[in-house]
Parts: structure tokens; sequence; C-alpha cells
């Protein structure tokens, strides 16, 4: 590090360079241990990355044409996905895993999300319903059905209390699970939200829009509390850093922003990818990021975020602007410069191109193909198949039983 640079906060870092992909990358979701990251691609497949184990990564191509979406649920030992062949996988993410499926809407499947108990589903289609379902039976629970256009996303809030969808009618609307209300609608003139994502303390809402913009909402007060223009393209995705003070972005502008949302302002740009970001997230401790889109690559960044200190960040942004005007980054470090060609824009930006984890592409990695065979109606889930196995052990206790009576 240079010395000038030293006792200020560091900066987020590239740590991972993952391409395995042979269609865009749509979703990206860490596991809740953080040790593997599900990427759905429009490739038909998902892929399950280990970060501990490189060498061994799963493909799972049970869906018949793009995926959408996919989602973990809490305990981590089911993954869902969303297909725009109208069905949704629900499946153990492992080799020899059980897989149930269902038709969930008359159109292709948007968005997948599991509640915090793991018990219940929710999807999102183009045929503008959004639909609760109960996981062991696949049961259909209910519908929320005001939105006129497809559905982009639906996701809980943290307490599984309340819904938020994002439609191509222009509307963010939030949902009380109890009643199947619409208790909320924000409305947008310039373009329809794309992604929706809950703050960690339940109360406000990010929105990326096709109009270059994120708005962020207070639920509560049914007002707009943010608004950030820091991309020059449709906003593709948002996610919220685990602290809430941090927010991430990725856009068809090549870039991912991220956003101090305390002192509202931008902070980083991030290059890298050579398309749109269609995806970004968080590790559950905020230790890690990933992004992913059109270029089919997934870059695994390490967030640094836990260091970040907003009274130095002028000063940073200022050494790190004075350091691209004097050289250039070496072989074995990020590029680090500051400003864009917006003058007001003091975010430090980061490139990660020439660093040795970026050139150290992961491609030494087994991916196992796995075609996942559906399960029969009666075993299409873990805790199914428990109760199955039971039953057997108990016949089985009752045929021995019977053999014994009639050796007598």
């Amino acid at each position: 590090m240079r010395s000038d640079l030293q006792g200020l906060f560091s900066d987020p870092s590239l740590e991972r360079h993952f391409t395995g992909h042979s269609g865009a990358i749509t979703q990206l979701r860490f596991s809740p241990d953080g040790s593997q990251i599900a990427s759905s691609s429009s490739d038909a497949s998902v892929i399950l990355w280990n970060l501990k184990q490189a060498a061994r990564c799963i493909r799972f191509g049970s869906h018949a044409t793009a995926v959408n979406g996919v989602a973990w649920s809490p305990k981590g030992n089911l993954v869902a996905s969303a297909g725009h062949d109208r069905t949704v996988k629900i499946w153990e993410p492992k080799v020899r895993g059980v897989s149930g499926e269902f038709v969930a809407h008359s159109k292709p499947v948007r968005s997948v999300d599991f509640d915090p108990t793991g018990h219940q589903l929710l999807t999102a289609s183009d045929d503008k319903a959004v639909k609760l379902w109960r996981v062991a039976r696949r049961q259909f629970i209910t519908t929320f059905a005001q939105q006129r256009n497809w559905v982009r996303s639906a996701k809980f809030s943290p307490n599984g209390k309340l819904v938020a969808t994002a439609s191509d009618d222009k509307a963010l609307r939030i949902y009380d699970v109890a009643s199947g209300e619409c208790v909320r609608t924000f409305t947008e003139e310039r373009a329809a939200p794309k992604q929706v994502a809950w703050h960690p303390w339940g109360n406000m809402v990010a929105v990326a829009l096709g109009c270059n913009r994120i708005k962020i909402f207070d639920v509560g007060a049914s007002q707009l509390l943010q608004l950030y223009v820091v991309h020059s393209a449709p906003v593709n995705d948002v996610a919220f850093h685990p602290s809430g003070h941090f927010l991430l972005s990725g856009s068809d502008d090549h870039t991912i922003r991220i956003l101090d949302l305390l002192e509202g302002r931008p902070i980083y740009t991030l290059t890298g990818h050579t398309d749109a970001v269609n995806a970004v997230t968080f590790s559950r401790d905020g230790d890690k990021f990933a992004t992913g889109g059109n270029d089919r690559q997934l870059l695994v960044w390490q967030s640094n975020l836990h260091t970040y200190d907003a009274t130095q960040f002028e000063t940073k942004s200022a050494l790190a602007s004075s350091s691209c005007d004097t050289s250039a980054a070496t072989s074995s470090k990020q590029s680090l410069c500051s400003g864009t060609s917006k003058s007001n824009d003091l975010s430090i930006r980061i490139d990660p191109r020439q660093s040795v984890a970026y050139q150290t592409l992961d491609q030494d990695f087994q991916v196992l193909d796995v075609s996942l065979e559906s399960a029969s109606d009666s075993c299409s889930c873990a805790a199914q198949l428990e109760e199955i196995s039971k039953l057997l052990k108990l016949l089985e206790e009752r045929v021995r039983r019977l053999e014994g009576i009639y050796s007598l």
C-alpha cells in the first residue's frame, strides 16, 4: 500500500473471478453460511459455486429454458429456481439431492423468495400475479394480484409480514401477508422498477429503476427518502449491506456502485464487467459481495466496508484522484482512481482488471453436471422423504413380526 494511504480505510478488492455459464447471469445469491454462491442464467442452468473448494462446483440444468431467479432457504438446505418455462423447482443443493417441480404460473416466472421461516415461497410472473406457496407440499396459499403488467420481482420483508413487488406497470406495491391487502403503492412516471430490496431494518425499500435511478422509500411513512442518479443506463439490481449503511447496485452501464446511505453519496465505482451487470448480492455477514451479468463473469469481492470511515472519504478520494494523474496501476494491484464524468461525483473508481485475482481466472475447477430427476408427488421435499422413510421402517418391523408368527 502507498505510504500516503496508510491509516485510511480499506477499499473493496476482487477476491475470485469465475466463468462457467454459457449465457448471461440473471441472479446471484450467497448461501446462508457464505460458503457457496448460487447463480441463475439464461443458459437454462443454476450453478452452485463452492468458494472453499473451487475444484467442485455443481451445475443443475433441469429447466427447459432460461432461469430468471434463484433463492436459498434460510437454513441453506433447499434452493428454489424460477424458470422462463413457467416452472419453479425446489431442490437440495447437492449432487444426489431430491427435487420437486411445479408449474407455478401461466407465463414465465421472474422471481422466487423464501420467507424467514423457510416454510413459504413467493413467486412472481409475467402473468401479472404474485403467488404464495407452502414449500412442503407445493401447496398454493394465496395470490397478490393488483399488478397490471409483468411482475419483475417480489420479496419478503425481513420479518416475513410484508411483501414488496416491482411491476412493469411502473409501481412498487407493499402487501400485508396476513390480510393479503395492498397497504402501500409507490408509482414512478419515468420507467418501471426492475428489482426491489428490503432494508435490513424492514422499514425501507430500495428500487432499481429503468430510468437510471435508484429510489429508497420509507414504507411506514409512505414517502421517498433518497434518490440517486449515479448510473448512465438502467439499473438492474440493488442490495443492502447487512449493516443497512450501504447499498450496492448494478447497471447496464457495466458498472457497480456502492452508496453511503448515511452521507447520501456514492463512494465507489467498480468496473471489471464488459457488459450489463444484472445481479449484485452481499453475503449475510457483509464481508463479501458478488456481481454478474451479460458477460457471463462472476466476480467475488472482499467488501472491506467494516473499515469504512466517512470522515476520511474526501481525503482518500483526493489521493486516489492524484494517483491516477501520476501513475498507472501495476500488474499486481487493482487500479485505484477517483471521479467520473460527473464533476460532483467523488467516488473512488476501482478497476480490478490488472489485479492478480482477475488475471488468475478460476478455470481449473470441476463443474459437475446434474440433471435433477423430479421426485413423485409424495416425495417432493426432504421432510416428506423422512416421513416415508419412517413409514417404511415401521412396515419392515411389522413384516418381521409377521414372519416370526408364521415361523412358529
